[in-house]
């Protein structure tokens, strides 16, 4: 048997699988490119990217850039350079080519206008949130971790609203192992649902067969924290771990919402900005929708993605990080051979 697995017998689940630990995607090689040094932004006319030197890509949109990368302007092309340490922008003009370093962007063909004050659009403590998601690059599936939920605190807040009312947990009998283990069938799946139980009062979510998340909106709150707690049932009877300790959120009552709606909407309608934003402020949720949306439509915003792994993995979405992790290998090991 696996040493990392536990088989538990319960009355109302025929096994349980346990995983020591709350890791689904295990550490990988360390990351050469490090955190991305700066943005280029307000970007117009021909404007190109490399990563190698070989092979270049049209900048089409506000995009994050590594040490390494190199931007080159055609005679119609401009834009602005923006670092993200230092917080001062540069202007791009046409006919430049520009290197990327760890301190910012430099100039080997044309040239750059004097740094100055940038204002809007950093992200504080990008580098840091990135590396932590660069650590998990390698899936190591098959292994159920317990029944968790993400929880409010002051350095992750996590914070519920009108219009991000929604908690989310991890539908945890999608998990290979536990589909197995467990014969859970189509014809079965129905037995399986969801007690969230908030501040005391219960509710009976049913289990979404096919996906990887559950997610439950939340009404009627009052501003403030409240406690909660999520565990799986099967047939009505308890098939998950007793929840020891409570998980919280905080309800943002109207005018902090519209206050963190006025920091997204500064964002110029930039989703991955937008996303950061959200997260930023504790909406978590509200941020793991934009995250979706931008790389499901970018697919080209590879090195980008490790962002929002470490988001996913804050959430503590076992099978979403999972499947997100696979997709990043993909997508990367096929950008590396191209």
């Amino acid at each position: 048997m696996n040493r990392w697995v536990k088989i538990l017998a319960t009355s109302a689940l025929s096994v349980l699988l346990v995983v020591q630990g709350d890791l689904v995607l295990a550490k990988g090689k360390k990351s050469k490119k490090g955190a991305p040094v700066t943005m280029i932004m307000n970007v117009d006319g021909q404007i190109e990217y490399t990563k190698n030197g070989k092979k270049w890509k049209k900048v089409k949109r506000n995009k994050f850039l590594f040490p390494g990368y190199q931007i080159r302007t055609g005679a119609n092309g401009k834009g602005t350079f923006l670092n993200q340490k230092s917080g001062m922008s540069r202007e791009l003009s046409a006919n430049t080519v520009v290197e990327i370093t760890a301190e910012g962007a430099n100039a080997t063909t044309g040239a750059l206008s004097e740094p100055v004050k940038g204002s809007g659009n950093l992200v504080a403590s990008l580098g840091n949130r990135f590396k932590k998601g660069q650590k998990y690059t390698t899936v190591r599936r098959g292994l159920k971790i317990k029944l968790g939920a993400a929880s409010h605190s002051k350095r992750a807040p996590y914070k519920l609203s009108s219009a991000w009312p929604e908690l989310v947990w991890d539908n945890v009998i999608e998990n290979p192992v536990v589909k197995k283990a467990s014969k859970i069938t189509a014809e079965n799946y129905a037995e399986f649902s969801y007690r969230v139980t908030i501040d005391d009062q219960a509710t009976i979510v049913p289990a979404p067969q096919g996906m990887l998340v559950v997610r439950h909106a939340v009404a009627g709150m009052e501003s403030g924290k409240h406690k909660y707690k999520v565990e799986l049932l099967k047939n009505g009877e308890l098939a998950s771990e007793k929840v020891k300790r409570a998980s919280t959120f905080i309800w943002v009552d109207d005018a902090d919402q519209e206050a963190i709606l006025a920091r997204k909407a500064a964002r110029g309608g930039d989703e991955l900005l937008e996303a950061i934003s959200l997260g930023n402020d504790g909406m978590k949720v509200g941020a793991l929708d934009v995250y979706s949306q931008f790389f499901a439509t970018n697919l080209d915003e590879i090195d980008m993605r490790p962002q929002m792994l470490e988001h996913i993995r804050g959430l503590k979405l076992g099978e979403l990080l999972s499947h997100e992790g696979e997709l990043y290998q993909k997508l990367k090991k096929e950008d590396e051979e191209s």
